[in-house]
C-alpha cells in the first residue's frame, strides 16, 4: 500500500462518517450540534493516527528505497569500474605474455646464432692456427733457403775466385797472342 492509497483511504473513511454517521470534519455545519460518541471519536483518532503512522512508514520506506537504489547504483558503478580495470589488466597480461613469447623466440634464435658463430669462430681459429703453422714453416723454409742461397753464393764466389787465380791475367794473354 503506498501513500496515495492511504491518503485516499483516510479521506474516504473520515468524511463519510461510517462510525455513527457523525463526521468530525467541519464541512457539515448543520451537524455541528450533534456530539459524536466517545467510541467513534476514539476510533477515528486511531484510524487517523494509524494513517499517519503508515504515511511515516511509507516515507521512511521510500527514503530507504532511495538510499538502497543509490547504494545499488554506486555498487554497480564500482563493479563496472572494477570490471573495466580487470579487462584492462587481462589485456595487458595477454600483451605481456605475447611479448614474453616473442622475446623467448628471439632469445632462442639469438642462442642458436651464437652457437653457430662460436662453431664458425672455432673453425676459423683452427684454420688460423693451421695457416700460422704453415707461415711459420714457410718462413723457416725461406730462412733455410736464404741460408743455402748465401752459402751457394759464397761457394760460387770461391769458385769464381779460384778460377780467376788459375787463369792467366789479360796482360799475360795479350803477350801470348800474335799480333
Amino acid at each position: 500500500m503506498n501513500s496515495l492509497d492511504v491518503d485516499l483511504l483516510a479521506t474516504e473513511v473520515i468524511p463519510r462518517g461510517d462510525f455513527d454517521s457523525r463526521p468530525k470534519a467541519p464541512e457539515y455545519p448543520h451537524r455541528e450540534s450533534i456530539q459524536p460518541t466517545d467510541t467513534a471519536t476514539i476510533a477515528l483518532e486511531m484510524v487517523s493516527e494509524a494513517a499517519a503512522a503508515v504515511r511515516r512508514l511509507e516515507e521512511q520506506s521510500a527514503e530507504a528505497v532511495a538510499r538502497a537504489r543509490d547504494l545499488a547504483s554506486s555498487i554497480v558503478n564500482k563493479l563496472e569500474s572494477a570490471e573495466a580495470r580487470a579487462e584492462r589488466a587481462e589485456t595487458a597480461q595477454r600483451e605481456s605474455e605475447a611479448e614474453v613469447q616473442e622475446l623467448s623466440s628471439a632469445l632462442a634464435e639469438a642462442r642458436a646464432d651464437l652457437d653457430i658463430a662460436r662453431r664458425e669462430l672455432a673453425e676459423k681459429d683452427e684454420l688460423l692456427a693451421a695457416t700460422e703453422e704453415r707461415v711459420r714453416l714457410t718462413e723457416a723454409g725461406a730462412r733455410d733457403a736464404q741460408q743455402r742461397a748465401m752459402e751457394a753464393n759464397a761457394a760460387i764466389e770461391q769458385i769464381v775466385e779460384a778460377i780467376r787465380t788459375q787463369l792467366p791475367a789479360r796482360e799475360d794473354l795479350t803477350a801470348l797472342t800474335p799480333a
